[in-house]
C-alpha cells in the first residue's frame, strides 16, 4: 500500500513540475509581448523628441519622397514580423511543451506500479492539489475496503490452478413448487435452481429431465417433488412403473437424488388420502432399495390453512413452509 501511495505522490510531483514549467513559459511569453510594446513606445517617444528638437533649433531637414517610402515600408515590415510570427512561435512552443508533457505522463503510467489505480483517478495538469489529495484518499479508502489495485500478473498465485465449481442443486416438480424459489435459492442463487412444471406428471418429468439437467456438472443434487397429479388419474401399479422408469433415467445421469413425498389433498375424500399414503410408503421402500433418498412431509401439512381454497395448491404460508423444509434438506444433503 505504501509503494502505491509513493507511486501516486511521484506522479503528483511530476505534474506539479510540469505545471510550473508551463506557467514559466506563459510568463516569458507575456514578458516578451510587454517588452516589444515598450520598445515601440520608446521608438515613438524618440521620434517625437527629435521632431521637437528640430523645431526648436529652427533648422530645416531635406526629406525626399523615396526616403519616406523606404522608412514606411521598413516600419510596416517590422510591425508585421513582430505581431504575426512571434506569437506563432510562442504558441508552437507551448504546444510542444504540452505534447512532451503528455508523452511523459503516458510513459510514467506504463511504468507505474499502481496499474489499476490510475483508472480510479485521472490526474490532469489543471487539477488542483486539493483535488489530487481527495483522489488519493478515495483510492486508499477503496483499497482498504477490499479493492485490488495490484496490476494483473502479480501477487501470490499458484501455477496451473483450477477453479472448482460448486455442486449444482435442482428442485424439479409440479405446480406445488410455486413461490418457493426464494427460500430455496437464497443461500446460493448461482448454483440452485427451482424448475416448476404446472400439471406435470411422473412421465413428463422423465421426458424433460435430461434437458433440464444439461450442463449440471458432476454429481448434482436433484430433489424431485412429483406424483400428486398421478394419484388422481392412474392406478397404483401404473404409478409404480412410472417411478421405476424415472429411476432408470436418474441412474444414467449419475447424481444424488432425493424424492420428496406427496402432500395430502384436503379437498378429496378419505379414499384419495389412503392412496397417497400407500404410494408414500412404497416410495420410501423403493428409494432405499435403489439408493435414492426419501423425505416426507405428511405430518407437517395436516393443517387445512396451509392450502389454498381449491384444496390442492398451497397457500402463501404453505409455500413458505415447503420452501423452508426443502432448503433445510439441501443444507443437510450438501454437508
Amino acid at each position: 500500500m505504501e509503494e502505491k501511495i509513493r507511486g501516486l505522490e511521484m506522479q503528483v510531483e511530476s505534474l506539479v513540475e510540469f505545471r510550473k514549467g508551463f506557467e514559466q513559459i506563459m510568463e516569458q511569453r507575456h514578458e516578451v509581448s510587454e517588452g516589444k510594446s515598450s520598445d515601440l513606445q520608446m521608438e515613438a517617444g524618440l521620434g517625437n523628441s527629435e521632431g521637437r528638437l528640430g523645431e526648436e533649433s529652427g533648422q530645416w531637414k531635406h526629406v525626399t519622397k523615396r526616403t519616406r517610402q523606404r522608412k514606411r515600408r521598413a516600419s510596416e515590415g517590422e510591425i508585421e514580423l513582430q505581431n504575426r510570427f512571434a506569437e506563432l512561435e510562442n504558441e508552437e512552443g507551448a504546444q510542444q511543451v504540452v505534447t512532451e508533457g503528455d508523452r511523459a505522463r503516458k510513459k510514467r503510467r506504463a511504468v507505474s506500479p499502481i496499474g489499476k489505480g490510475e483508472e480510479l483517478m485521472e490526474i490532469t495538469p489543471n487539477m488542483s492539489p486539493r483535488r489530487i489529495q481527495d483522489g488519493l484518499k478515495r483510492i486508499t479508502r477503496e483499497n482498504g475496503n477490499g479493492t485490488n489495485l495490484q496490476p494483473e500478473g502479480t501477487g501470490d498465485r499458484l501455477e496451473n490452478s483450477t477453479v472448482t465449481r460448486k455442486r449444482q442443486v435442482y428442485v424439479i416438480g409440479d405446480s406445488l413448487l410455486r413461490r418457493i424459489d426464494r427460500p430455496v435459492t437464497r443461500a446460493d442463487p448461482e448454483n440452485r435452481r427451482v424448475c416448476c412444471l404446472p400439471g406435470a406428471k411422473i412421465r413428463d418429468v422423465d421426458l424433460r429431465l435430461k434437458r433440464i439437467l444439461k450442463g449440471a456438472g458432476k454429481n448434482p443434487l436433484i430433489i424431485l417433488h412429483v406424483g400428486t397429479n398421478d394419484t388422481a388419474r392412474f392406478s397404483l401399479e401404473s404409478i409404480k412403473g412410472d417411478y421405476a422408469r424415472l429411476g432408470r433415467t436418474l441412474k444414467e445421469i449419475e447424481a444424488q437424488v432425493i424424492f420428496s413425498g406427496i402432500l395430502p389433498v384436503p379437498r378429496e375424500g378419505q379414499q384419495r388420502c389412503d392412496k397417497i399414503m400407500t404410494i408414500n410408503r412404497w416410495l420410501r421402500q423403493w428409494c432405499y432399495k435403489e439408493g435414492f433418498g426419501m423425505y416426507g412431509h405428511w405430518e407437517a401439512f395436516m393443517d387445512r390453512g396451509q392450502f389454498s381454497r381449491d384444496g390442492l395448491h398451497l397457500s402463501r404460508e404453505g409455500n413458505r413452509l415447503l420452501g423452508w423444509r426443502l432448503a433445510q434438506l439441501i443444507k443437510r444433503a450438501l454437508n
